[in-house]
């Protein structure tokens, strides 16, 4: 179920007009498989923890979710990274077998690799199954 989560990231990233003015198709899941150029946007899963009663009934998962901006300019980084928050934090969404009820953003770093400006945010999910 909620181990899909890159479909809410996916749809909620490329349905952005302006998003994809800036990175244009590069937004990729876990890698980009081959060589591509700046700017791109990564995501993946990071953990996936169930919401479980006391009496052992999953009502649902906590996911974790990492984005990635990789740029070669740093403040277009900066602005593609605060689009992607815009997109992402806060926002529900439902599909086939999971309902994504809340994202929260959690945390967000920065650095600096092999000319590459690099703004790492990471968000939680809180899903719930659709039965």
């Amino acid at each position: 179920m909620s181990l899909s989560i890159g479909v809410h990231i996916y749809e909620k990233l490329t349905s952005s007009a302006s998003l994809k003015g800036l990175v244009g198709d590069k937004i990729f899941p876990v890698s980009t498989q081959q060589a591509t150029t700046f700017p791109f946007i990564l995501y993946k899963r990071n953990s996936l923890v169930p919401n479980v009663t006391k009496d052992r009934y999953a009502t649902g998962d906590n996911v974790e979710v990492e984005i990635v901006v990789a740029d070669s300019n740093y403040m277009r980084s900066i602005t593609i990274a605060e689009k992607v928050r815009s997109l992402i934090d806060r926002k529900s969404g439902e599909y086939k077998t999971f309902s994504v009820v809340d994202a929260v953003l959690i945390s967000t770093d920065e650095s600096f690799a092999e000319d590459t400006f690099i703004q790492r945010l990471t968000f939680s999910f809180e899903t719930e199954p659709n039965i």
